[in-house]
């Protein structure tokens, strides 16, 4: 919790009607406080601290008091209004947890906090519809001219599910030891879908396609199958619905489904190239954790694949209108410039904008 002690403003934005000065004999038109001398110390204030006859204008930055740190710091109203409207914005998801999980809520809650506050990420649609309570911890991935920042788990895996009793949204799993855990493993998106329970393995089929990429009508929730490769009746040129911003990302605010590009960069990373491979680098790979060999959705009938003996990971990029670029990998080699059809259901990890 912090506590707003004063502003503090640039000296032309800010008109006061008294001067005062600590160590100084000529005080400016704001609150001067300077060191004595080589002396170094902790501004500390006691009792109540109390400012009058100050005109705001234009404040640029102010000071807060941070109860966690015992420390004053410097801050702009900016972040402060993001920081408060953050803390409104988390009151409620407890509520929610409180309200959906009252035995476990503290249990819970107690989980999420073992991420870094501003690295917790809450799925797009937590505490809408009740069957998308995934909470994500970012992990911020490095190596050769390479630091992105990525969700630590696929969508909708069931270590970031509130409602599991395996919650764990800091698990960390890399190579073997992930690819064999079903917990790891997650949703399987058709390709520029929106979340709306067709990703979920245990979902429903039907034949019926959606009337546009934005409007799936009575097929809303199920996996749509179809043999020519799309789950679209009439597929727009409409390519970028997954890329930031776009109508139907599934992934939280401020993360998108990566480009072809993206992915590269990464594969670039791990393995040296942006080309196939025919080593299992990717296979073993531990800078992304929990990128597991989740398998994928077949898109003519809906049955699962190689399931902990592939890993299929859509792009937000389109190959044509029928097929997209996708990354995948297995024990003896990996590509990243794969494509498959759209109606397939494939795993989806987000990257930050």
């Amino acid at each position: 919790m912090k506590k707003l002690l004063f502003s503090l403003a640039v000296l032309s934005a800010v008109a006061v009607t008294a001067q005062v000065g600590i160590n100084t004999d000529a005080p400016q038109a704001m609150l001067d406080i300077r060191s004595k001398g080589n002396q170094k110390g902790d501004l500390r204030i006691e009792g109540d601290l109390r400012i009058q006859d100050v005109e705001e204008k234009s404040i640029q930055w102010f000071l807060v008091w941070d109860e966690k740190d015992q420390k004053v710091k410097r801050t702009s109203l900016s972040r402060e209004i993001s920081r408060i409207k953050s803390e409104i914005e988390n009151d409620g998801k407890r509520k929610h947890i409180r309200d959906k999980q009252p035995a476990r809520a503290d249990e819970i809650i107690n989980k999420i906090k073992q991420c870094a506050p501003e690295n917790i990420v809450f799925d797009k649609l937590f505490g809408v519809d009740g069957k998308h309570d995934f909470v994500y911890c970012a992990i911020t991935v490095t190596g050769t001219n390479y630091n992105k920042t990525w969700l630590n788990l696929n969508l909708g895996a069931e270590y970031a599910n509130i409602h599991s009793t395996n919650f764990d949204p800091i698990v960390s799993k890399t190579g073997e030891v992930a690819h064999k855990e079903a917990k790891t493993y997650g949703s399987l998106y058709q390709w520029q879908r929106a979340s709306d329970g067709h990703e979920f393995r245990n979902r429903e089929k039907t034949p019926d396609k959606a009337q546009s990429w934005t409007y799936t009508g009575n097929s809303a929730g199920k996996f749509i199958t179809s043999s020519d490769s799309n789950w679209v009746s009439n597929p727009s040129s409409d390519f970028n619905l997954w890329q930031a911003g776009g109508d139907n990302n599934p992934c939280p605010l401020g993360y998108h489904v990566p480009t072809v590009q993206e992915w590269q960069e990464f594969y670039q990373a791990v393995t040296g190239s942006t080309s196939a491979v025919s080593t299992g680098q990717m296979w073993i790979q531990d800078k992304l954790p929990n990128l597991a060999a989740a398998g994928y959705h077949y898109g003519n009938d809906g049955s699962l694949f190689y399931d902990k003996d592939g890993g299929y990971y859509w792009s937000s990029t389109a190959t044509s209108s029928n097929n997209a670029h996708n990354f995948y990998f297995h024990r003896d080699g990996s590509d990243v410039n794969d494509n498959s059809s759209q109606v397939h259901g494939l795993s989806v990890r987000c990257l930050k904008d």
